[in-house]
């Protein structure tokens, strides 16, 4: 259907996807509105202007005594200007006031964050979390990545569907899972040694005869067996965590999910050999996507920054600091930052204040705090040149 207010054509029967007017509402008070001529209200369908300074002239036409009857222009909705239409009725008065209270990056009329009208992933994103800075479309453009063997963040680069991240967000660590494998059997014997133990001072209670000392084993004996099951469960879950690993495949086990919570299967994944970088590709189209500054802009210390990921499983978090310095270890260059960088934030965007892009967060310094490091973009473009083009 087309919206009575701004002409925006859609599926939706119940509210606007453009102006946000909700119709049942709409034609509530256009119902509402006096007709001089004593006749039946009418709702008028918005049309263009067409020369006349800017005026909807509507035209109803009706047959009471033989005369005809034409809607004074002030009776009509005014010329669709992008803003919400002036209501007089005390409903009007009452959204008003719920439209000043509400955050600016939720009120009608308010700057989007993409042109109206875009469409594919940017516009569904953007019509769901509607962003009013550029840290907030940046904030679009994030992920959060979900495996078997773990979590962290990324970020669309292309609108093709292209995702930048660290690659030991993605990849399965060799020691990482040693380490799941010792647990498990260490776990296991633990449980085997608790075992032998319970049966021994099963034999040794049906020879006890003190009531009192009976009591006090039976009472063990059950809190052993509470605190077994407890642990087994446990045993069992990195078992099973276990099995995810040796099992999985990036193609079906590594997941896209975005701001809305909708998760995407990778396509691809391209990792580098020499830099924490990995590089996914989703099927979509027109993804948000941030844009790398340009070389020729230099960040100095003390320049304003901002982390976006999902720390501790709080997606979509934007945190800020400053660049502290740039570092290089093992010969590769690193942009330190106070920034938080915590678990989850691993692969996700550093940027300046206006959403440009700078760098991969990737690291931090163990026990110190405010002491977090980043990949500049520059090894972005030359680890995957060949798929990103000209970025």
């Amino acid at each position: 259907m087309n919206c009575p207010k701004c002409g925006h054509a859609q599926a939706g029967d119940q509210e606007c996807e453009r102006c946000g007017v909700i119709f049942a509402r709409l034609q509530k008070r256009e119902e509402a509105l006096p007709n001089q001529a004593g006749m039946e209200p009418s709702v008028v369908p918005r049309k263009a202007s067409s020369g006349l300074a800017g005026w909807v002239v509507a035209m109803v036409v009706g047959v009471l005594g033989g005369w005809y009857v034409f809607a004074p222009p002030q009776q009509q909705p005014a010329p669709d200007t992008g803003q919400p239409a002036a209501i007089s009725s005390q409903e009007g008065e009452q959204e008003g006031r719920r439209a000043q209270s509400s955050p600016p990056s939720l009120r009608q009329g308010g700057a989007p964050d993409q042109p109206q009208g875009a469409e594919g992933l940017a516009g569904k994103l953007a019509a769901a979390f509607p962003a009013g800075n550029a840290l907030e479309q940046a904030r679009n453009a994030t992920v959060f990545i979900k495996t078997p063997w773990g979590s962290g963040s990324g970020f669309f680069v292309t609108a093709n569907g292209y995702i930048v991240t660290n690659r030991h967000v993605v990849e399965v660590d060799a020691a990482q899972r040693k380490s799941l494998k010792d647990d498990v059997d260490k776990m296991a014997a633990e449980l085997e040694r608790d075992l032998r133990n319970r049966e021994v001072l099963e034999r040794q209670l049906a020879s006890i005869r003190d009531p009192g000392v009976r009591r006090q084993v039976e009472e063990s004996l059950q809190r052993g067996q509470e605190a077994r099951e407890k642990y087994s469960a446990l045993h069992q879950e990195k078992i099973a965590q276990l099995q995810r690993i040796e099992r999985s495949s990036w193609s079906s086990d590594i997941k896209i999910v975005l701001i809305d919570g909708s998760e995407l299967p990778v396509q691809s994944l391209k990792m580098s050999d020499r830099a924490d970088l990995a590089l996914l590709s989703v099927d979509c189209y027109n993804a948000p996507f941030i844009q790398p500054v340009t070389d020729s802009r230099h960040f100095g210390q003390g320049q304003k920054v901002y982390s976006i990921g999902s720390p501790m499983g709080l997606r979509h978090t934007v945190t800020g600091g400053i660049i502290s310095g740039y570092r290089e270890y093992k010969g590769r260059k690193f942009i330190q930052t106070d920034a938080p960088i915590n678990p989850g934030n691993s692969g996700g965007p550093l940027i300046d204040e206006q959403g440009g892009l700078i760098g991969v967060n990737t690291m931090v310094l163990r026990d110190a705090q405010g002491i977090g490091f980043a990949v500049p973009f520059q090894e972005v473009r030359t680890e995957f040149a060949q798929y990103l083009g000209g970025l």
